[in-house]
């Protein structure tokens, strides 16, 4: 028995405004007579909208009601309305995160797209949708080979580094093709405070722009791509450009693939400045580059990809063995905090550090993720079940519920063990990893109330 749902994915990047639906079936893989495993199978695509220019109203707002009337528009022409979207995420992306208006452009935007259409944004949540939206996660599974895919838009660059279709790193720099602008006539009206250091103001606003000063000004943001995934030796010049952070655990990339607007212009030649800006020279630029010595062929979405990833790839299922009980559903923006069990041996200090996690946030709620053992046994789990609940009662009022994460597969055991001995409402769900400081979403019931649909991701606007 499979089930199907409607997603959006929705991308405010720097450049473009897009809008993609997708069919997403979910269906229980586990057998006859085992254990449900209920899985999302299969994603497709059922419509694709019009790549629109992000519309603002000056370099620090968005103009959110023509955001809106674009979001509508691509609604009205799917022939969709937002009470058939079950899932998906509005994913707010490089410099239009950073304008004074941004969390509240999302947000709203959120609230009308859907029930359990959530706003999401940072630069590690963008890079890792781009990275499974443009095919890279799939490649780096089927080849073996660590592949890196350069999300390159309009303002930064997302870098997700993939090993055997898993996430290994994230990275983002300020590199990206709308970083100079340009009117008609290719005089700069404006210049990226940060470009303009790395070319030590080789060029200013109001000066026409050459062809051969924009190579120049690539190629310098070409060697900093370089230097991120280990092809030149790295210095200052990628510290300048970081914007969060570079690639952490050194690890290089023997597969490179590009998403991004800006990959348009690296596989197929356009006419410089087409767009007002230097995107078209930069994917020229990186054509003829270093990078290309480990590029594989072009998996498929390029522009689309980070929008593609916001509607196929945001949500998670949780494990079938799970348990819950007098929550209303959905619950967005749960703030997340770690604690530390994973054996035996930390039970007895689990009531503090629950207690302690527990009043971390200022919020309404609160999610308490662990690993968790992997094969508990059956008095662990009744005395993980004595600390979460006293620890719950001492710090959470009546109407708070308890909302438990975990990572292996003793949802159902430690949420039956919950109920013997709390009416306190709770949610109990595994199969989920998700870190401190990560933004969980949970949505309504799947799969006959066997799984909960659950959204894992930041929300970081740079203002």
């Amino acid at each position: 028995m499979s089930e199907q749902i409607l997603s959006a994915g929705i991308d405010i990047g720097t450049s473009t405004t897009q809008v993609v639906f997708s069919k997403l079936t979910i269906e229980n893989t586990g057998g006859f007579g085992s254990v449900p495993k209920i899985e999302i199978t299969d994603k497709k695509i059922i419509y694709a909208g019009k790549i629109h220019f992000t519309p603002l109203l000056s370099e620090n707002d968005i103009d959110i009601k023509s955001v809106c009337g674009i979001i509508s528009e691509e609604y009205e022409t799917a022939g969709l309305k937002p009470c058939y979207i079950a899932t998906g995420a509005v994913i707010i992306t490089g410099e239009t995160s950073r304008k004074r208006n941004a969390s509240e452009t999302v947000q709203l935007i959120s609230e009308a797209a859907g029930d359990f259409v959530v706003a999401a944004a940072g630069p590690d949540l963008e890079s890792v949708l781009a990275g499974k939206g443009s095919g890279a996660a799939r490649l780096s599974s089927e080849s073996g080979k660590l592949t890196a895919n350069l999300d390159i838009g309009g303002g930064t660059t997302n870098i997700c580094l993939f090993k055997d279709g898993e996430v290994l790193d994230t990275a983002c720099l300020d590199i990206g093709g709308r970083l100079i602008k340009l009117d008609k006539d290719n005089v700069i009206t404006y210049i990226s405070p940060k470009l303009a250091r790395l070319t030590e103001n080789a060029v200013s606003v109001g000066e026409k722009l050459s062809h051969e000063n924009a190579e120049k000004i690539c190629s310098e943001m070409v060697s900093v791509l370089a230097q991120s995934v280990g092809l030149e030796p790295a210095d200052e010049r990628l510290e300048l450009m970081t914007t969060n952070h570079a690639l952490q655990k050194g690890f290089f990339p023997e597969l490179i693939t590009f998403s991004g607007g800006v990959a348009d212009c690296i596989y197929n030649e356009k006419p410089p400045f087409l767009y007002g800006d230097i995107g078209t020279v930069l994917g020229r630029t990186i054509s003829a580059s270093a990078l290309m010595k480990n590029a594989a062929e072009n998996t498929g979405e390029t522009i689309r990809a980070t929008v593609v990833g916001a509607g196929n790839f945001s949500m998670e299922v949780s494990g079938s063995t799970i348990e819950y009980r007098g929550c209303k559903l959905p619950i967005k923006n749960i703030p997340c905090a770690r604690i530390k069990f994973e054996s035996h041996d930390d039970i007895p200090f689990l009531k503090a550090a629950v207690k302690a996690a527990l009043t971390q946030f200022d919020n309404p709620y609160t999610a308490v993720s662990f690993a968790a053992p992997d094969c508990p046994s059956f008095a662990d789990i009744e005395a993980a079940a004595d600390a979460l609940t006293l620890a719950a009662e001492e710090v959470l009022t009546d109407e708070k519920p308890l909302i438990i994460i975990s990572e292996a597969d003793i949802g159902k055991a430690l949420g039956q063990a919950l109920k013997r001995r709390t009416k306190r409402s709770f949610i109990c769900i595994d199969g989920i990893s998700c870190g401190g400081g990560d933004f969980v979403c949970i949505g309504e019931p799947l799969a006959g109330g066997k799984v909960l649909p659950v959204i894992v991701k930041t929300l970081i606007f740079d203002i």
